[in-house]
């Protein structure tokens, strides 16, 4: 009886390493994971704020031309 107990135990321990190096690879492709998550919402908003500050510029700068037309004096 206490032989098959040991025994049990004996391959219980033998899969442990196995399921450790299994957790430390998850954890490592959960990190992974998160910084290229990371890195591509960065570029993402970056990109989007660039285009957002070109359009609004360039309304200013039509509502501009269109009051410095109204205003120039016509010949």
């Amino acid at each position: 009886m206490s032989n098959v107990s040991i025994n049990e135990y004996q391959g219980d321990l033998n899969t442990l390493p196995e399921t450790i190096s299994k957790l430390v690879h998850y954890q490592v492709e959960l990190v992974k994971i998160g910084i290229v998550s990371s890195a591509n919402f960065i570029v993402f908003v970056g990109t989007t704020s660039i285009n957002l500050a070109g359009n609004v510029l360039s309304a200013v700068s039509q509502v501009l031309q269109g009051v410095s037309s109204a205003f120039a004096s016509k010949k």
